[in-house]
């Protein structure tokens, strides 16, 4: 179930994050290499992804919500059980996994500049 988690977190962090980033570079008068920062996001993307699946797993399991059966992460058997008993635990380890992502893809795009001589 921990993989469905990160499949979500990776797809909206990818589109959410991809576009945030294109606006940031758009709007910025910073030449980079786009293979190189394109690379370093998705990989940043996938780590993230992991991390928030993980720990919105284990967040969830801690919680006692009125659907919640057991106070652990192996009673949650289904993806729909996760979403149903503790959303917001998931929702949070989402949102801070994302935060931590915006400020690596920040320094993946320093990371990633072309310096222009005149």
């Amino acid at each position: 179930m921990t993989w469905m988690v990160f499949t979500l977190w990776f797809i909206i962090y990818w589109i959410f994050g991809g576009v945030f980033f294109s606006i940031v570079a758009a709007t910025s008068a910073m030449h980079m290499r786009k293979a190189r920062f394109s690379c370093l996001f998705t990989g940043g993307s996938i780590a993230a992804a992991y991390g928030a699946s993980v720990l919105g797993v284990l967040l969830a399991g801690n919680g006692r919500g009125a659907k919640c059966p057991k106070p652990n992460a192996e009673a949650f058997r289904a993806f729909g059980d996760l979403l149903t008993c503790n959303i917001s635990s998931v929702l949070v380890a989402g949102g801070m996994c994302f935060a931590l992502l915006l400020m690596g893809g920040m320094i993946a795009l320093l990371f990633s500049r072309i310096e222009k001589a005149h």
